[in-house]
């Protein structure tokens, strides 16, 4: 069996997804989103351009930054990266050339659009987001419509990575992760329509009529008039109990992403009497959203795991397989992946490596699989193993549930040493010291 090392597994499955933008370019035509249409718009093609909406209204006087994520820290401080001030025109419209930016491939990029005047006012509580994606994919052909839609994508994918809009980064070691989140940003929302769901594979589906109701939530407040007590009512109810009120619509997107349960049906209410777009027919009892996913032989799936390639790996216990999925949602190799010894998977750790572990509770072993797949041969531990976790040193330690025993096997998948008198153990977890 080959070296097995210390797992490094992504979290989040609803965060790795891949992002794709247009190669060619397009005429940029008025969003015809759900609840309505903005006609059309047709913008030369001499650099980045899109639209700023609130809810079906251009707004005009919004100042517009472009800002690659931090890789220096969790929520690092970015730095608006335009070398000329922007902003949009009377019908919402911006754009700016390649020369009046600089980013270098593999940077992940956004776009922020504040204050301005959705037709009742200036309001500067507005504050709309796309998620680009990577430096590289920035073209004249990129055409950006942005509104409440592409905002919440963004809050609910770079939520882990953010404290506010000019705070979304990374810590260096997780560079991954954070591409991984824009990605993932892409597949709720589309950017270059403003509209739910993004580019997804076959047999997913994105949670559509959710995200246009949060997007409800945030209109209101962003085409309210002064003095904004909608927006007041926005701020309120997405304030955490030990935390600080938002101060704009991005803010408040991340609160509802981040405490899907509070105050759910308030801002429900607030998004209904004028809502935008057309979203759920009543109030849900959270928040949360999820991108669901059928096919990839799923048969009573008991656990989730993802590797450093952002390759998603399900234990399905139902049919004794594993399903190893591409960040597209698309089976990777000869996924599902069966034999070597799996009964009744219950739980999977990955290496450093890209080795899956996966503990068969209807069995005694620990069966090992390379990242394409491949059988690397098991381990025999106790009976019905069902949790592993990994120490420091790379060694794999594993509950046996009806075995009433832990075993531990090193890097090379050799048994160190079994624990007895431990009574139906069911889970695992090692300390940091």
């Amino acid at each position: 069996m080959k070296s097995l090392t210390k797992s490094i597994a992504q979290r989040n499955f609803l965060r790795a997804l891949m992002l794709a933008l247009a190669a060619t370019p397009l005429l940029l035509t008025g969003c015809a989103m759900n609840g309505g249409s903005n006609g059309t718009q047709t913008l030369s093609l001499a650099g980045v351009q899109g639209k700023v909406y609130g809810g079906q209204n251009p707004i005009s006087g919004a100042s517009i930054y472009l800002y690659a994520a931090g890789t220096t820290g969790y929520a690092s401080a970015n730095t608006n990266l335009l070398n000329t001030p922007v902003t949009t025109s009377a019908s919402g419209t911006f754009s700016f050339l390649p020369s009046n930016y600089a980013c270098t491939s593999g940077q992940q990029m956004y776009i922020v659009a504040v204050g301005g005047n959705p037709g009742s006012g200036t309001n500067s509580n507005e504050v709309t987001v796309a998620a680009l994606g990577d430096c590289s994919t920035l073209s004249s052909a990129t055409n950006i419509q942005m509104n409440e839609v592409t905002t919440v994508a963004a809050a609910y994918a770079l939520g882990p990575f953010a404290t506010g809009y000019a705070n979304i980064g990374a810590d260096a070691s997780n560079v991954s992760g954070l591409k991984a989140a824009f990605v993932n940003a892409a597949k709720l929302a589309n950017f270059s329509t403003g509209t739910a769901g993004g580019t997804l594979p076959a047999g997913a589906t994105a949670p559509t009529a959710e995200i246009y109701s949060i997007a409800n939530t945030l209109a209101a407040c962003v085409n309210s008039a002064s003095p904004f007590t909608s927006c007041t009512t926005l701020f309120t109810n997405t304030t955490p109990t030990a935390g600080s009120a938002p101060t704009d619509t991005f803010g408040a997107a991340l609160n509802i992403a981040k405490y899907p349960t509070s105050h759910v049906s308030s801002l429900y209410t607030l998004g209904v009497p004028s809502a935008p777009f057309v979203g759920l027919g009543s109030a849900p009892s959270d928040f949360s959203i999820s991108i669901v996913y059928t096919g990839g032989s799923f048969s009573s799936p008991k656990t989730t795991t993802i590797d450093a390639n952002g390759q998603v790996w399900v234990a399905n216990s139902g049919n004794n397989t594993v399903s190893v999925l591409a960040q597209t949602g698309t089976p990777i190799g000869a996924s599902p992946l069966s034999g070597n010894s799996l009964s009744n998977p219950v739980a999977i750790a990955i290496t450093s490596g890209g080795v899956g572990l996966v503990a068969n509770k209807g069995g005694t072993a620990v069966s090992a699989f390379s990242s394409t797949g491949s059988s690397l041969g098991t381990v025999t531990v106790g009976s019905a193993p069902v949790a592993l976790a990994q120490d420091a040193l790379g060694n794999v330690w594993v509950a046996n549930s009806t075995g009433n025993s832990v075993t531990e096997f090193n890097s090379s998948g050799t048994v160190v040493q079994t624990i007895t008198g431990i009574t139906s153990p069911g889970a695992i977890a090692i300390s940091p010291k």
